[in-house]
């Protein structure tokens, strides 16, 4: 009988062990928030401008963490990092139509979410194609046009 009890222990434990592994390599897994790498960006532009506006690329949806209505901002410069690449075809990774969601340090994103349509915003961040968000790093707002 000591041998029984020690088989089913044995196997309990055997059991055990191999739902913790194979629960910790799922979490793994799933760490990265993104399937697509993240990727460093510099984007630039006014709010309330559309690719009909003088030297706008695009207009994109951007929504923010500090909540607000989706409004659409005028992309006229966008440079991303690792790979090299410019313009707003970083941001259609999975949309035929761009849009961001803002996240980060809540003035950060205070100051891109409330700078005026006439001042132009420069912003540098980390850009999650997966999810469409840009955890920003840094935010300037300036004279414009």
């Amino acid at each position: 009988m000591p041998s029984t009890t020690l088989r089913f222990r044995s196997l309990l434990g055997a059991s055990a062990l191999f739902s913790v592994l194979s629960s910790f390599a799922l979490a793994r897994a799933e760490v990265p928030f993104d399937a697509a790498p993240l990727r460093p960006i510099r984007i630039e532009g006014y709010w309330n401008r559309d690719r009909q506006a003088p030297g706008v690329l695009e207009g994109i949806h951007i929504t923010s963490s500090a909540g607000g209505p989706q409004r659409i901002f005028g992309i006229t410069a966008l440079q991303a990092y690792k790979p090299p690449e410019e313009g707003v075809q970083v941001l259609r990774h999975s949309e035929l139509q761009p849009s961001l969601r803002l996240l980060g340090g809540e003035d950060l994103v205070r100051r891109f979410i409330n700078a005026p349509e006439t001042q132009k915003v420069v912003a540098y961040g980390v850009y999650r194609p997966a999810s469409s968000t840009l955890v920003l790093n840094s935010v300037e707002v300036g004279h414009g046009g």
